[in-house]
C-alpha cells in the first residue's frame, strides 16, 4: 500500500522577478508500513517536496495522492479535513501555544477533532512519557528547553495515531540519546499496519533508522536505496 505518492509534480513561486520553479517533475512514493528519509544539500526543494505531499501546498502541476485520495481533487475544506484526520506534522518551528500546558498542546489534534481538553490531555499522557517528558506535563512552553518543546510537538503530531507522520528535520534541536529515542518511536508508528513516516533529514545518524532513503537535488528526485522492505499488510 502507497501511503503518499507525487508524480512529476512542477512547484513554481511568484516572486519580485519573476516565477521560481523550485520542484521540476519530482516523482515519490511512500509505502505504508515504513519510514522514508528523504535527503539532499540545502536548497534542493527537499521541504517544499514534504508540504505538497502533505496538503500544506498545492502544486503548480503534477499529481499528488494521500491514503488513496487525489488531492486535485478535494476543495479547500476537505484538504484540511484530510490533514487533521490522516497527517500528524512535526516541522521545525515548534509552534506550541504559550498558555497551554505540555499536556494540552500535545492533545490539541483530539480537540479539534471534538474530544473535550481533559479527555485529550489524558490520552496524550503516554506519548509524552514515551519521549520522556512525563515530569513537564503541567509546564508551559516557557519553562522547557528547545529539546523538550521539540518533544512535545513530536507528542502533539502522534497523539491522533495519524496514517502518515511528515517530519522536517524532528531531531535538529535533540541530542544524540534524545533523537535516538524520538526515531526509534516514529520508527515504531511506521512499522504499524496501514502507516508511514516520511522525514526531511540532515542527520546522518538516523540513517540507521530507514527502510528506504530517498535522494534530491535541485528540485528533481534522482533515486531511492532500499534498505527493507516493509512486510505486506
Amino acid at each position: 500500500m502507497i501511503a503518499a505518492s507525487a508524480r512529476n509534480v512542477v512547484m513554481e513561486f511568484e516572486g519580485g522577478g519573476g516565477r521560481t520553479r523550485v520542484l521540476h517533475g519530482a516523482s515519490i512514493e511512500v509505502p505504508a508500513g515504513g519510514l522514508t528519509l528523504l535527503v539532499g544539500p540545502s536548497g534542493c526543494g527537499k521541504t517544499t517536496l514534504l508540504s505538497v505531499l502533505s496538503g500544506t501546498l498545492a502544486a503548480t502541476s503534477g499529481e499528488v495522492e494521500v491514503m488513496g485520495e487525489r488531492l486535485s481533487d478535494l476543495d479547500d475544506a476537505a484538504r484540511v479535513r484530510l490533514r487533521r484526520r490522516r497527517i500528524g506534522f512535526i516541522f521545525q518551528q515548534y509552534n506550541l501555544l504559550p498558555s497551554l500546558t505540555v499536556a494540552e498542546n500535545a492533545a490539541i489534534p483530539l480537540v479539534t477533532a471534538g474530544m473535550k481538553l481533559s479527555e485529550a490531555s489524558r490520552r496524550a499522557q503516554p506519548v509524552l512519557e514515551r519521549l520522556g517528558m512525563a515530569a513537564h506535563l503541567d509546564k508551559l512552553p516557557r519553562q522547557l528547553s528547545g529539546g523538550q518543546q521539540q518533544r512535545v510537538a513530536i507528542a502533539r503530531a502522534l497523539v491522533h495515531e495519524p496514517a502518515l507522520v511528515v517530519c522536517d528535520e524532528p531531531t535538529a534541536a535533540l541530542d544524540a540519546k534524545t533523537g535516538h529515542t524520538v526515531m526509534e518511536l516514529l520508527r515504531a508508528v511506521a512499522a504499524a499496519p496501514g502507516r508511514a513516516v516520511l522525514v526531511v533529514t540532515h542527520d546522518s545518524r538516523i540513517h540507521e533508522f530507514a527502510d528506504r532513503i530517498v535522494e534530491m537535488e535541485d528540485g528533481r528526485v534522482l533515486g531511492e536505496r532500499i534498505l527493507h522492505r516493509p512486510e505486506a499488510n
